[in-house]
């Protein structure tokens, strides 16, 4: 299936001499070939040793974990750029890899060049990337330097053209290697604004960074390495506690490693458990997600599980920034939903035909209780969300808008 990625007892093992004597050169290979008995024996590293793991199709991922573990390993054998040692690697669709913006750019001759070459080795014919010349060039925004050598072009110039022919091959798999962390705000936040809206249209994500804020707002799950191995994997919330935990614990010396994280402690959730929720998430387009354009339809969807049926019962929503200034809340008593029994197990959906909230990282509050406020369940801080914009936005509401005016004359 288009968008999927299956890494099955895959190894990855590099091996190099060790420091090269000087005679062994074309020369020294023909005058001197006793000394070429004398070389050492060849050194290994293993970079992943039997990782199995699967991605399904419209799933954004995270891989998470200290230099050196093989995050990047895996983003290399995912895209084709190397091959595994041992096991089997399967990726299905286009792919498409931001690990070296703009790496294959020629500096001797021009952006518009670069991008022709470029979209072809990508898989574009060059119709294809001449329909999507305006598109990349509106996302680089580097003006008349487009036809200039790119070896005149600063570092944001040259990673801002080399991102935007990436997206623009409408890849099914994105392979994304700390890639926001080289711009500057405003281009990590047109970045993450196009990364959210080809989440809604199905591609597939695997990201590494060492930015957890970024990670836990970006993916639905996660995968923590270590030493080439998976430790940990599951839900991102989960998987980036633990990962947190275990760098405390190195920090301090100690052994605070734990075996489990439970992301639902006393402090964040709390009910008698007549009625509870079981998983919370965000849809927009076809597939939950963390990370939504501002604007975009939706919906948050609660599943729950009935311990004891009930009668009196509410199901309630609340929004509010990280530093705990509330956004919005909203519930079926309030929208005049009169409750009459709850018996069995089921989902229900709170619908946003048009999320209009500013850019920015939301935490969300679920609860269900009864009418004068005995909490059946409720969970505080269940989904963090990020909603992304390709300008800034003061605040939290984002309608939309249009100005009017009779006398001032405007240049679009």
């Amino acid at each position: 299936m288009k968008g999927s990625i299956r890494f099955e007892a895959v190894r990855k093992v590099y091996r190099w001499r060790g420091r090269r004597n000087r005679h062994e050169t074309l020369k020294g290979a023909f005058f001197h070939r006793r000394l070429r008995s004398r070389r050492g024996t060849a050194e290994e590293h293993i970079a992943l040793d039997g990782i199995d793991l699967e991605v399904n199709p419209g799933e954004a991922v995270a891989l998470i974990g200290p230099n050196g573990s093989g995050k990047s390993t895996f983003l290399k054998l995912a895209g084709g750029i190397l091959q595994p040692t041992e096991g089997t690697v399967e990726v299905n669709g286009r792919v498409t890899a931001l690990i070296e913006l703009g790496a294959g750019f020629h500096p001797e001759i021009t952006g518009r060049e670069n991008v022709l070459i470029n979209g072809m080795l990508l898989g574009l014919d060059r119709r294809e990337i001449e329909s999507k010349m305006p598109e990349i060039l509106e996302f680089a925004d580097i003006g008349t330097f487009i036809d200039e050598p790119v070896k005149i072009y600063s570092s944001g110039m040259y990673v801002r053209l080399g991102f935007a022919v990436a997206v623009a091959t409408d890849p099914d798999v994105l392979l994304i290697d700390e890639v926001l962390a080289v711009g500057d705000e405003a281009f990590t936040r047109r970045c993450l604004d196009r990364l959210a809206r080809m989440r809604q249209r199905g591609v597939t994500m695997v990201l590494v960074s060492h930015d957890l804020d970024l990670v836990t707002g970006f993916a639905d799950r996660a995968f923590y390495l270590e030493r080439g191995r998976v430790v940990a994997e599951g839900p991102t919330d989960a998987v980036v506690a633990r990962y947190r935990s275990d760098v405390a614990g190195d920090e301090v010396g100690g052994d605070l490693k734990a075996s489990e994280v439970d992301v639902a402690d006393a402090d964040r959730r709390w009910g008698n458990g007549d009625v509870e929720i079981v998983n919370v998430e965000l849809v927009a387009g076809t597939t939950p997600q963390r990370l939504v354009p501002s604007g975009s339809p939706c919906r948050l969807r609660i599943r729950y599980k009935v311990r004891r049926p009930v009668e009196d019962f509410v199901f309630g929503i609340a929004w509010h920034r990280a530093d705990g200034a509330q956004v919005s809340g909203h519930n079926t008593d309030l929208a005049g939903l009169v409750p009459r029994r709850l018996e069995a197990d089921g989902e229900i959906s709170c619908v946003y035909d048009s999320l209009q909230l500013a850019p920015g990282d939301y935490l969300v509050d679920v609860a269900v209780h009864a009418r004068d406020g005995l909490a059946y369940d409720y969970w505080r801080d269940v989904l963090r969300v990020r909603v992304t914009s390709a300008v800034a936005w003061p605040g939290v509401w984002a309608p939309p808008h249009r100005w009017e005016s009779s006398e001032p004359l405007w240049d679009d």
